[in-house]
C-alpha cells in the first residue's frame, strides 16, 4: 500500500509540476504575452533544446505530438492542459491493460483447475504435492509471457529516461549558466550527471539480476517440498527497496543543499556585477536594463525546457509505472484467491512474483524521482536576476 501511494503521490506530483509551470509562466508574462522577450528565440536555438524531441522513444513522440508539443516551444508548453495529457496516458495504456488481463485470467483458470484437482484426490500427501507443484509451475509459466515483457518494457523505459537526462543535464547546466548561475550550473551538472550514470550502470548489473534471480527462486519453490525460498526472494526486494530509498533520499537531500549554497554565491556575484555595470557614466543604466533582459528572456528559456521536460517523463514514465501498479494488484488478487480456495502454495508462487515486480517499480520510481526533483528543483530555485 505504502509503494501505491507513493507511486500514484509521484504521477500526480509530475503532473501538478507541468500544471504548475503552465500558470507559473503565465504569471511570469502576464504583463505582456503578446510577444516574448527580446532574445528568447535565439536563446532556445543556442541551448540545442530542439534535440530533447528526437531522444524520446517514437510512442512518446507521437504521443507528445498528439499534445502538440512536437518541439519544444514556450505556448505549446503553455497550451498543454492536464486533461489532454490524462487522456494521452489513457491511450498508451489500453494495450497493456489488455494484456494483464489476460495474463491474470490465464493464471486464475490455473488456480480453479488446481483447487478442483485437489478436492478430487485422496488425501495421500505424495498426489497432493505433485499436483500442487505442477500448479505452481503451471501458474509461473501463464505469467511468464506478460513478466518478461513487463521487464523488458521497464528497463528500455529506464535506458531511455537516462539518456534523456544525459542530454537534458548538460542543457539545463548551459541554460543556467547564461542564467547567471554558473555555480549553480556546475553542482546540478555535477551531481546530476553522475546520479544518471549510476543508475544506468544500477539497472543493468544489480535490478535486472536480482528480478530474474528472484523468479527463479519463487520457480523452485514452487517444485520443491518444505523450501522457503520465498524467503530470500522478500529479503532480496526489502534490501533492492531500501537502498534505492536511501539512494533517493542522499541525492535529494545533497542536491537540494549545493543548490541552495551555489545559488546564494552566485547572487552575490551579479549583484555585485549589476552595481559595477550601474556605476559606468552614461551607460550604466542601459547595460543594466540589457543584463536583466537577458537574464529575463533566459529564464524564460529555462522554464520552456524544464516544462517540456517534465511533461515527457511523465509521458515516459507513467504508462509502465501504472503498468506495474496493475500487475502488483493483479498478484495480490490471484493470493487473496489461492489463500481462499485452500492453495496456499500456489499463493505463495503469487506473493513471491510480486516481489520481483516491486524491485522493478522501484527501480522505475526511483529514475522518475531523481529526473522529476532534479528538473523541479531547477524550476523552483529563484532566479537572480
Amino acid at each position: 500500500m505504502k509503494r501505491l501511494k507513493f507511486a500514484i503521490a509521484l504521477v500526480s506530483c509530475l503532473a501538478g509540476l507541468a500544471f504548475c509551470l503552465r500558470f507559473g509562466v503565465s504569471a511570469q508574462t502576464a504583463e505582456d504575452d503578446s510577444r516574448l522577450p527580446p532574445g528568447y528565440e535565439e536563446q532556445l536555438e543556442a541551448s540545442s533544446a530542439n534535440r530533447l524531441f528526437d531522444a524520446l522513444p517514437d510512442d512518446t513522440q507521437d504521443a507528445l505530438a498528439g499534445l502538440g508539443l512536437d518541439g519544444i516551444d514556450f505556448y505549446k508548453v503553455l497550451e498543454a492542459s492536464p486533461r489532454n495529457i490524462l487522456d494521452t496516458l489513457f491511450n498508451l495504456l489500453q494495450g497493456g491493460v489488455s494484456k494483464i488481463l489476460q495474463s491474470g485470467a490465464l493464471a486464475l483458470a490455473i488456480v480453479l483447475l488446481l483447487s478442483f484437482a485437489s478436492s478430487a484426490l485422496p488425501d495421500d500427501e505424495k498426489p497432493r504435492h505433485a499436483v500442487e507443484a505442477a500448479g505452481g509451475i503451471l501458474s509461473i509459466l501463464m505469467l511468464l509471457p506478460g513478466l518478461s515483457e513487463l521487464m523488458r518494457g521497464a528497463s528500455e523505459v529506464v535506458k531511455v529516461g537516462s539518456d534523456f537526462s544525459l542530454l537534458l543535464i548538460p542543457i539545463l547546466a548551459g541554460i543556467i549558466t547564461a542564467a547567471g548561475n554558473p555555480a549553480l550550473a556546475l553542482s546540478y551538472h555535477t551531481l546530476t550527471f553522475a546520479a544518471a550514470q549510476g543508475l544506468a550502470q544500477l539497472t543493468d548489473g544489480v535490478v535486472v539480476p536480482c528480478t530474474s534471480v528472484v523468479l527463479g527462486l519463487t520457480l523452485v519453490d514452487s517444485a520443491a517440498k518444505d523450501t522457503q525460498l520465498s524467503a530470500i526472494a522478500g529479503l532480496i526486494k526489502k534490501t533492492v527497496i531500501g537502498a534505492f530509498a536511501v539512494l533517493a533520499s542522499l541525492f535529494s537531500a545533497l542536491l537540494s543543499i549545493k543548490s541552495l549554497i551555489a545559488n546564494t554565491a552566485d547572487a552575490l556575484v551579479l549583484r555585485g556585477v549589476k552595481v559595477v555595470a550601474g556605476s559606468v557614466p552614461l551607460v550604466g543604466g542601459a547595460l543594466s536594463e540589457a543584463c536583466g533582459a537577458i537574464l529575463s528572456s533566459v529564464a524564460l528559456v529555462k522554464s520552456t525546457v524544464g516544462g517540456f521536460a517534465l511533461i515527457a517523463s511523465l509521458i515516459l514514465y507513467a504508462p509502465i509505472l501504472i503498468e506495474l501498479l496493475l500487475w502488483s494488484f493483479m498478484l495480490k488478487i490471484l493470493g487473496a484467491t489461492g489463500d481462499l480456495f485452500n492453495q496456499n502454495g500456489v499463493s505463495q508462487v503469487f506473493k513471491s512474483v510480486q516481489y520481483a515486480v516491486s524491485i522493478l517499480m522501484a527501480c522505475v520510481l526511483l529514475n522518475a524521482a531523481l529526473l522529476a526533483i532534479s528538473t523541479g528543483l531547477v524550476l523552483t530555485m529563484k532566479g537572480n536576476a
